[in-house]
């Protein structure tokens, strides 16, 4: 977020008038700290342009529609906590955040959110976007009008947007088999279980898997199984896989970490395991030694930076990159003791 005046004031000990004088070289402000709020504007990046630009956004209310395509998830509740910290942030600049949630990757009912929203006078849109024909071409007919439509968490091909944020989902891939295949010594059998691919991120991911894992030598992936955003319906299926491959000991998990962890009691035998993302379960499970490692990929980084290119946008008229990628940060029981 911008630098404001209330900031500058809080650094120098002084009121937002004064530091509106002194800037403004208005009024009888003491010459010593006069200059010291000037350098303290220059070193935190001050623009006064921008602000002007705020306050007269404040005479406009500016709503941001976030359309997601699933109902509950615990991936998705840590991007939710990023967007709700960043909408405390800009309420005072006339702008407001709604949230529409949507039956698991119904692509009728997200199609049916963004006429909503666009009812609701939203003025953008940030979307985690299923792949179909008909909200690809909607989300092309909201472009072609200049709507700003900002992807999260995924994308959609040659569907152009104002910015889409979201991890390298194939490296992503690469590097869970990649620390799968090491921590198995570079042999052993292994089983990915991931999201829907109905999600090109998620698809991505499985291609980043596959290609790790045949064109390197060592540990053999017997199969990546997709499952559901169904808790009791991801555990059945995780326990008859794991049932039915007695030789699999390592495990590439992406999804609801406690249905995983419940699986692998399930299957009464020894499995390590690398899980993606660090929800409050897998870092129970990481500090505990239940699981070997995990990868971070910002979720409430991804749900802050989706409103936030957007408040620069109507703020001062910055366009943001195209796409932004988020870091995989590898961790170990280590990293968080």
């Amino acid at each position: 977020m911008p630098t404001t005046l209330k900031d500058i004031a809080a650094a120098a000990g002084v009121s937002i008038g004064t530091v509106d004088r002194a800037l403004k070289d208005r009024g009888r402000v003491n010459p010593q700290v006069a200059e010291k709020i000037k350098k303290l504007a220059k070193e935190m990046d001050y623009h006064p342009n921008q602000i002007a630009s705020g306050l007269v956004t404040r005479t406009r209310h500016y709503k941001i529609a976030v359309i997601l395509h699933i109902t509950q998830n615990e991936f998705f509740n840590e991007i939710i906590k990023g967007i709700r910290r960043a909408e405390k942030k800009i309420r005072d600049y006339g702008m407001s955040v709604q949230i529409y949630t949507c039956d698991d990757f119904d692509e009728k009912m997200q199609l049916s959110n963004i006429e909503k929203a666009i009812e609701e006078k939203a003025n953008a849109i940030v979307i985690v976007p299923i792949n179909s024909p008909v909200i690809r071409k909607k989300i092309r007919q909201l472009t072609c009008e200049n709507f700003p439509v900002v992807f999260l968490n995924t994308y959609l091909n040659k569907v152009p947007c104002l910015s889409s944020i979201h991890c390298d989902y194939f490296r992503s891939g690469r590097i869970g088999a990649m620390l799968v295949n090491l921590i198995s010594g570079r042999s052993g059998y292994a089983m990915a279980f991931f999201p829907s691919t109905v999600m090109l991120g998620n698809q991505s991911r499985k291609k980043g898997c596959e290609d790790y894992f045949t064109n390197t030598p060592g540990v053999h992936l017997e199969k990546i199984v997709e499952l559901p955003n169904d808790p009791k319906l991801s555990l059945q299926i995780m326990a008859k896989e794991l049932a039915e491959a007695p030789h699999v000991e390592y495990i590439l998990f992406c999804g609801d970490a406690k249905t995983a962890l419940s699986a692998m009691d399930v299957a009464g035998r020894p499995l390590h395991a690398v899980f993606y993302d660090l929800s409050t379960e897998t870092r129970h499970a990481l500090q505990k030694g239940h699981i070997c490692a995990a990868i971070e990929q910002g979720p409430e980084d991804q749900g802050y930076e989706s409103i936030n290119i957007l408040f620069h946008y109507f703020l001062s008229k910055k366009i943001p990159p195209k796409e932004i990628l988020m870091d995989s940060h590898i961790l170990f029981k280590e990293s968080i003791d």
